[in-house]
């Protein structure tokens, strides 16, 4: 799949650090990639006419209620998008301005939201419509930012969008993946296998790092970042720091992360789960950034 080159110079949007999924009642489905894919979807990289700003919640049937992650001002509501569907632009109270598009035409009428009102997290904000079957969802720095922006191909990102990857997991309780490259390499760096600059491109220092993690934590080495990998590392960073167990919503040999097993449901039943990399990973000796959460409005 083409993808910007760019996508990983984004920052990794924070916000509420357990926002609400804006589609209760709806099984958590999206791609940890999605952010700067090409479009239209699966175009070649010669064709793309724009790059994909944000994540697609997906699975969404005709009606599904959609809520608001955190709370927030109401900056827009049944704003044109796409596909005949509307959309809400949410000014949150953490600095995020968040984009969701897919509503149905009107639907935000039934629950009385309008622009300039405050509504809190899990409030419910209108309906999908059944032919976009979808919550399209960006992230925004707030400040002076009135509804989202096109990243066109030829473009630098959009001024102030942001990664909305960690928000999205954070939603549904997993551990937030680490999907940049600075994030893999300050992992690999803390376990002690990557000396080089973590700020530097992926290379041939990152694989010999990442085939020798995998050796000692005993997956399969193939010098591919796959999910086995992702939670082995992710678990091992834990323990480090002291916290592994039902006490931190880890287990040893953790299953792969919700995202990659369509189950992220069960995951979310765990009360305290560990999110590793939300802002950038820092490794145990530069503080290695973790949070524990109650899981709420999922």
């Amino acid at each position: 799949m083409a993808r910007s080159t760019d996508w990983e110079t984004l920052p990794m949007a924070t916000g509420d650090p357990a926002p609400a999924w804006p589609l209760p009642g709806v099984t958590p489905k999206f791609a940890v990639w999605s952010i700067g894919g090409g479009r239209p979807f699966n175009c070649t990289l010669e064709k793309c006419e724009r790059w994909h700003a944000g994540i697609d919640l997906t699975g969404a049937p005709d009606g599904a209620t959609i809520v608001a992650p955190e709370d927030a001002l109401v900056v827009g509501i049944d704003r044109g998008w796409s596909e005949g569907s509307k959309a809400a632009f949410l000014r949150t109270k953490t600095g995020l301005f968040v984009v969701l598009g897919g509503f149905k035409a009107g639907s935000h009428k039934e629950f009385g939201i309008q622009t300039a009102r405050e509504v809190r997290k899990g409030e419910k904000l209108g309906r999908v419509l059944g032919s976009y079957g979808m919550i399209h969802l960006e992230t925004y720095a707030a400040e002076g930012r009135v509804a989202n922006s096109v990243w066109w191909k030829s473009e630098e990102p959009p001024n102030g969008l942001q990664n909305p990857t960690g928000y999205v997991e954070r939603m549904v309780g997993a551990k937030v993946s680490l999907v940049q490259t600075r994030q893999r390499h300050e992992a690999l760096a803390t376990l002690g296998h990557y000396t080089g600059d973590v700020g530097a491109a992926w290379g041939a220092a990152s694989e010999a790092a990442l085939r020798a993690a995998q050796a000692a934590l005993g997956v399969g080495v193939d010098g591919k970042w796959g999910p086995k990998t992702e939670d082995a590392i992710q678990s091992k960073l834990a323990e480090l720091q002291g916290c592994v167990g039902e006490e931190c919503g880890i287990q040893q040999g953790a299953a792969a992360s919700p995202a990659s097993t369509g189950d992220p449901l069960k995951a979310a039943s765990h009360l305290g789960k560990i999110m590793i990399g939300a802002v950038g990973l820092a490794g145990v000796a530069t503080g290695v950034l973790i949070w524990k959460w109650r899981v709420r409005n999922v």
